[in-house]
């Protein structure tokens, strides 16, 4: 019944399309619309006189009856506040817009302009007549051999971003929460998720070899890739040109890790074995029949704080790798005894955190639940960003 109704309501404005080409208050808005198989194309230019005009019909064929806001009428004409963009791309001409959606069949009956071809979705395709591309200053582009490339200035540098690394940055956001809550908008769009990177990588700085950082094995061991951070994201460029980018927060630093642990020598990982690919467990120490499973979180949380140690004993010397801070996780957590809640309800309370039980080695505390799967580390001796303060 529902389904029906929205579908008699839909076809209603196939009567305000119709109304168009008698309307002489719309003829400015023709060259910015196009009706398509799946509605009315509005490129953004002509958006808000659009929804004007829709207004304006719609209070005049209900005699005043119907009265919307403009932003109720933009929402009821697109079903979304925030529709997908899309690109109608004509010979030399580009245009750039939403959708209306309407049930038609035949988008010449309308005596509109119209289009017959395929709409290219932004959210995975880059026109370099984008206004998004148009609004970043001082961004050069050119052609490299895989596709558009852009020179984006740093200080005193300029480092080459290819459409592959702009896709590869879009790819990675969409698991961001960070972005998410911060930048929703370079998750709509791949020239949003440019726009993004090209601010991120002004921002970013060199870090030197001798600052206690995790990087990919192949950097590590690389002697012509260099490492830049901004927050973070991390940039790995190799000549000028960026080649990798990781984030070391969340789901994506847990992914990272994993995967490193993948390409490890067995001898790294010494009795643990890693599970196939898992969404949350990384793998599993087993002796005496018993198993005890490892949560990714849990070592992301370790590698994060082992990052701030100021022990020497604790701290690396420079950059490392996911296999060695494992090996340096791995001694400690089988090293560590158990510890009863109340002798460290004052440091779990300060993190937030809850388990079944506790094992502690040093200033590092581990925490398991019911099933016995560690699933998060606490370091007492370091304070990381985004805890709560509270009585130590």
């Amino acid at each position: 019944m529902t389904v029906n109704v929205q579908t008699e309501e839909r076809g209603q404005l196939l009567a305000f399309l119709n109304s168009l080409k008698a309307n002489k208050g719309a003829e400015g808005l023709r060259p910015h619309i196009r009706v398509v198989s799946k509605g009315l194309f509005v490129d953004e230019r002509g958006i808000s006189a659009l929804v004007e005009l829709y207004h304006l019909w719609l209070e005049r064929e209900s005699q005043g009856i119907a009265r919307k806001p403009l932003d109720k009428c933009f929402q009821w004409l697109f079903q979304e506040r925030e529709p997908l963009r899309y690109y109608l791309v004509e010979g030399k001409n580009t245009l750039i817009g939403s959708i209306i959606p309407i049930p038609i069949s035949n988008p010449q009956q309308f005596g509109l302009p119209y289009y017959l071809g395929s709409l290219l979705s932004a959210s995975d395709y880059l026109h370099p007549a984008d206004p998004i591309l148009n609004k970043i200053p001082k961004l050069e582009v050119t052609r490299g051999k895989g596709g558009a490339e852009w020179i984006v200035l740093t200080r005193g540098s300029k480092i080459v971003v290819t459409e592959k690394l702009a896709r590869d940055f879009s790819l990675l956001i969409k698991s961001s929460r960070f972005v998410e809550r911060r930048y929703p908008d370079a998750m709509k769009t791949l020239a949003g998720a440019l726009q993004l990177l090209v601010t991120l990588v002004r921002r970013s700085r060199p870090v030197p070899r001798s600052f206690p950082l995790i990087v990919p094995f192949d950097v590590k061991s690389s002697k012509s890739k260099g490492v830049r951070m901004a927050g973070k994201f991390m940039f790995i460029e190799e000549r000028g040109a960026l080649v990798r980018i990781l984030e070391l927060n969340g789901r994506n630093l847990s992914g990272f890790l994993r995967s490193e642990l993948v390409r490890a020598p067995r001898e790294k990982l010494g009795s643990f074995k890693l599970t196939p690919k898992h969404r949350d467990l990384m793998g599993f120490y087993e002796s005496f029949g018993k198993r005890r499973s490892v949560h990714a979180r849990a070592f992301a949380e370790f590698e994060e704080a082992i990052r701030r140690t100021r022990d020497a004993r604790e701290r690396f010397q420079g950059f490392f790798s996911s296999a060695e801070c494992f090996e340096k996780f791995s001694s400690l957590y089988q090293m560590s005894t158990p510890i009863e809640a109340h002798k460290i309800r004052s440091t779990i309370e300060r993190y937030g955190v809850s388990g079944h039980s506790y094992t502690a080695c040093g200033g590092w505390i581990f925490v398991l639940d019911r099933g016995q799967v560690l699933v998060r580390v606490i370091a007492r001796h370091i304070r990381l960003t985004g805890h709560r303060r509270g009585a130590s």
